[in-house]
């Protein structure tokens, strides 16, 4: 690799434990999620207490702290007195990217996956305002190096609207929604989110889907010592694949064209696979369908909106997904760390890269690497961007 620094397109802060009983609105206050002590198999450990769920272990979210001790991080299970402050500190945080190599990262919630399956959509909004407020003044800190991405509830379409409008006001670059609705909501196949859909485009606000947050496979890792936690792991890819074919066929890129959203995540070597899938066996059948159910067909072929609205991340090892980069588009494709929960490699993540991207041509890793994250967060523009341009290999922008 080059000498240009990484960037992050899915990191997360570690919210405070007593974030939401400061600062929630009153009439929700004894409702509100916290972190508490509990024993478990004889030793204390953080749990995240909330709403209709039974209590989570915090301590996967906060296990990059295990690598600094020289440990095994599967050992690491003592929560937030053994978690680096850089999860809620922004200026511990700066020195946990220096450390990395890291020149800056997007921030994504950690606690507040879950509340995304608050079933009281009041409490839901109350609680994403509370998030959203304290995210704009931990990246506040260094807007040029903390990057932003809101939370925003589509319960109430109209409320979403206003929240995306107020994030952008705040300063943050994107809004997470669910990967996908509950099964009380309507499915993303419905013109119900148009109005969302649209705000976002017009206000050139990108949108993330990340992991968890869904009503489907997403609650399969309700808690860490439920055995159905592999298996949610195993069937990450399931829900975005759900998710991408009710929006790509139901004509939602069409209706919005400038609406871009990137699964965060996700995984993607799966990507190429459903692409070629979804092509073929929309041509094999919606001549019946266009017949017998009204349907309206597409003006283009599936992967053709996957190439043009979707982005993703590629964290881990993911080496198939970087073999067959070019059947989903390089551009397309955002490096991420995923610090500080478990699966990242902090503060080793510059090795790491080396070796996933040891046999991609620089122009290719510098695109992955940064300039695909600073063209979609629209980041190109900010002295972090301007920096990272500056650096670039030569004939790369």
């Amino acid at each position: 690799m080059a000498d240009y620094k990484l960037f992050s397109a899915d990191s997360h802060v570690s919210e405070p434990g007593d974030l939401w009983v400061e600062r929630i609105d009153k009439e929700f206050q004894f409702r509100a999620p916290r972190i508490e002590q509990r024993e478990r198999n004889g030793k204390l450990e953080d749990f995240m207490i909330y709403e209709g769920k039974p209590p989570h272990p915090v301590s996967v979210g906060l296990a990059a702290a295990a690598s600094v001790k020289g440990g095994d991080r599967n050992e690491f299970r003592s929560g937030y007195g053994g978690a680096r402050p850089g999860g809620w500190d922004p200026a511990e945080r700066l020195k946990d990217q220096d450390l990395d190599g890291v020149e800056g990262e997007v921030l994504h919630t950690t606690l507040a996956f879950r509340l995304f399956w608050l079933t009281d959509p009041a409490l839901q909004r109350a609680c994403f305002r509370v998030y959203n407020d304290w995210l704009a003044e931990f990246c506040s800190y260094s807007p040029n190096r903390l990057i932003g991405v809101s939370l925003i509830s589509l319960y109430d379409v109209d409320a979403a609207v206003k929240e995306l409008r107020r994030n952008k006001e705040q300063g943050h670059k994107g809004g997470m929604v669910w990967l996908s609705p509950p099964a009380n909501m309507p499915p993303y196949t419905s013109n119900f989110y148009d109005k969302f859909w649209a705000e976002a485009a017009d206000l050139h606000m990108p949108l993330v889907m990340h992991e968890i947050t869904g009503g489907a496979e997403s609650h399969l890792s309700q808690a860490y010592w439920d055995p159905n936690l592999i298996l949610q792991n195993v069937l990450t890819p399931h829900e975005p694949q759900r998710t991408l074919a009710q929006m790509i066929l139901s004509g939602v890129f069409e209706r919005f064209p400038d609406l871009k959203i990137f699964f965060a995540e996700t995984r993607l070597g799966w990507i190429p696979f459903w692409m070629e899938e979804a092509d073929y066996w929309y041509e094999r059948h919606h001549h019946w369908a266009q017949r017998l159910l009204n349907y309206k067909p597409l003006k283009e072929k599936p992967s053709d909106y996957i190439k043009r609205h979707i982005w993703f991340s590629c964290q881990h090892v993911e080496r198939v997904a970087i073999e067959l980069r070019h059947h989903m588009g390089v551009e397309h494709i955002m490096f991420a760390t995923d610090f500080p929960h478990i699966e990242c490699d902090w503060p080793n993540t510059r090795p790491f890269a080396e070796r996933l991207f040891s046999e991609v041509p620089v122009d290719e890793t510098w695109k992955i690497a940064a300039g695909n994250m600073l063209d979609y967060f629209k980041l190109s523009d900010t002295p972090m961007g301007r920096k990272a341009l500056a650096g670039a290999p030569a004939g790369v922008v």
